[in-house]
């Protein structure tokens, strides 16, 4: 789905100036969105400790594959990225999330959470209010 119809960058005196224009362009939010997955997919196997060889055993591939998915010039299907999350044990969520606005992921914890190093003594509880989707929580949090 690529746009061969961007305009030229106009002339600009700034690195500021360049990426205010890159973007105003699709293809900046799409390398941008390759990026952050690829980020993440080499941030979870760390904290798994999975080689590319591991992970690659993991998808049933071959090594060159992965090498090429962490490269950052891979278009990933969705298929690719709900495979790579449930082999580094992990679900694949996505979002949108509104111009102007931050997002922060929060992972809730509950007794049968499988992290290694959960103690849920170590954490207090607070009662979140989801208002947009009437439930109410109460979320253990680090103290």
């Amino acid at each position: 789905m690529s746009n061969n119809n961007e305009k030229k960058y106009e002339n600009f005196d700034s690195f500021e100036g360049f990426f205010q224009q890159a973007e105003n362009r699709l293809t900046y939010w799409v390398e941008r969105a390759k990026l952050e997955f690829t980020e993440e997919v080499v941030a979870r196997m760390q904290e798994l400790g999975v080689t590319k060889t591991e992970l690659a055993e993991r998808l049933e591939a071959k090594p060159g594959f992965v090498t090429r998915l962490l490269s950052g010039g891979n278009n990933f299907e969705l298929t690719t990225m709900v495979r790579l999350a449930r082999a580094l044990e992990s679900d694949f969520c996505c979002h949108l999330q509104p111009k102007g606005t931050n997002s922060l992921w929060i992972t809730v914890l509950n007794e049968d959470s499988p992290v290694a190093a959960w103690n849920p003594s170590e954490f207090q509880v607070i009662n979140v209010d989801f208002n947009r989707k009437g439930v109410n929580a109460a979320i253990p949090v680090a103290a």
